[in-house]
Formats: C-alpha cells, structure tokens, sequence
C-alpha cells in the first residue's frame, strides 16, 4: 500500500509538544482516510480557539511520519483505516518520546470498541456522529489535566 502524503501542513517548527496551560494552543494533527471527513473536522478545529491545527494526513504511516518530525501534542485519529489502523497507531505513537496525547475516533461505538481504544493508550474516543460535542468534552478533560500537573520550577 503507497502512503499518500500530508493534505496540509501549517509550519514546520516543531515547537513545544507540552500542553502548559490555556494560554497554550495545543498543536494537533488530524488523520483520517476519508477526505471528506478528513477537511469537515479541519475546517471544526481551526475555529477551536485552543487548537493549532498542524497538519493533516490520510492514513496512519503518513501521520507516524508528520508526529514524528513534528513533536504536536495532540493526534485525532480514525480508528479504522487501511494498513496500519488508528489502534496499532495509537500503540505506535505512545511509544514516541515526547509522545502525543492520542484521541480516537469512529463512526462506530460499542463499549468493546471504547474498550479497545482505552487498551491501545487513547486518551479518549469520539463518536463521529456526535462529533461536535463529543470532541469537545475529550478537549475539556485534556485542558483539565494538563492544568492540574504540576508546573517543574528550576530552583
């Protein structure tokens, strides 16, 4: 299978990958095979005030490739895809260093899919019928945890 190139990419500084703070917009990049869905959840996140929308890909060994050269914080990724799909992804990816927050996300959901996702290290799951809201609780829980962290001081 060819790996089809990245559909945008918006800079190539790779930047910091930690989420500090809601100051802080959160680098992301958006992977899925299917186009449309692909430039309709773009088009969503580059109105989300928080989100810094990096880069986009269509297929798992494109967006290894994109989080790897570009350190973002967060992937939103399809969980069905051909290859390589958006489980085996997600266990990819939290093998990286720095590793990305993962979100998953179907137009399928069963409690064994959110069970597989869970397994495979995703910090959430969005339902794409649901998309709108669902995403926006998984960003809620995120910003919530990065600000509960605790800050590193230099002494």
């Amino acid at each position: 299978m060819a790996v089809r190139s990245e559909l945008r990419l918006a800079r190539e500084d790779p930047g910091p990958p930690a989420l500090e703070n809601r100051s802080t917009r959160i680098r992301t990049v958006v992977v899925d095979d299917s186009d449309a869905f692909l430039r309709v959840t773009c088009d969503l996140l580059d109105h989300e005030d928080v989100i810094d929308l990096v880069a986009a890909a269509s297929d798992s060994e494109a967006a290894i490739n994109t989080v790897a050269r570009l350190k973002p914080a967060l992937v939103l990724m399809d969980v069905s895809m051909p290859g390589v799909n958006g489980l085996q992804a997600a266990r990819l990816l939290g093998g990286m260093s720095p590793a990305p927050t993962v979100v998953l996300m179907s137009s399928e959901d069963t409690p064994q899919l959110r069970s597989d996702c869970r397994r495979a290290g995703a910090f959430g799951f969005v339902h794409k019928m649901n998309f709108r809201d669902e995403f926006e609780a998984v960003l809620q829980r995120l910003l919530q945890r990065e600000e509960a962290k605790p800050k590193s001081t230099i002494t």
